[in-house]
């Protein structure tokens, strides 16, 4: 279950909402999509379309975004929304909400395939992490075209997307340490392979060091 704050509503809430803030323009649950895929990915995650509308029917239920039938180039019509004056109320406040037990949580699921790797075969773990650096590779060149973009259209002189920006500069250090990392990680594993546990083996001991006599 997502967590969610005073006001009962979990983060991906407060991400559409921010998005629509950032916008500033009405924007559908596929636009919204589309910015959350070369934003929000990057650093937090970017929900499904059917996700999106759950989001924004929950926020219109309180008040704080708007719908509005709109007419479509490719469609009969096509339902925006907008954040409302109480909406952003209700951001700002989360914005505002410091909390002392916000855990730091790592959910990597080819780290745990690595992890559990001495129960398969160890080609099989190195090319899982070729796969994952090249992925990772990919991401950077998506960042990388984004930067390049908005100095195209002048958007990285705009004082309200700084925040954006100064988050986008941060995730592109991290990826590029993420590189590095994971190409220590790749070479460790296929330079030094480790054997398949027996079936027979057992669960691993709880710790790697003698007990004390």
């Amino acid at each position: 279950m997502p967590r969610r704050d005073a006001a009962g509503l979990p983060p991906t809430s407060y991400a559409v909402l921010g998005l629509l803030a950032v916008a500033d323009v009405p924007l559908s649950a596929v636009e919204l999509k589309t910015r959350a895929d070369f934003s929000l990915r990057f650093f937090y995650w970017a929900p499904a379309v059917s996700h999106i509308r759950k989001e924004l029917a929950r926020l219109g239920e309180l008040a704080l975004v708007t719908a509005e039938v709109v007419p479509a180039p490719r469609a009969r019509h096509t339902v925006v929304h907008e954040i409302t004056p109480a909406g952003r109320a209700v951001l700002r406040g989360w914005l505002d909400d410091l909390p002392d037990d916000e855990p730091v949580v790592v959910k990597d699921s080819v780290l745990l395939r690595v992890w559990l790797g001495a129960e398969g075969e160890p080609e099989q773990i190195v090319r899982l992490l070729d796969q994952h650096l090249e992925r990772t590779r990919a991401a950077i060149d998506e960042l990388q075209w984004g930067r390049r973009r908005a100095r195209e259209v002048r958007l990285d002189s705009v004082t309200r997307l700084r925040h954006s920006h100064a988050v986008g500069d941060y995730v592109l250090r991290r990826m590029y340490a993420e590189l590095a990392n994971l190409t220590q990680l790749r070479d460790q594993i296929a330079d030094r392979p480790t054997e398949p546990r027996p079936p027979t083996a057992g669960p691993p001991p709880l710790h790697d060091y003698d007990e004390p006599e």
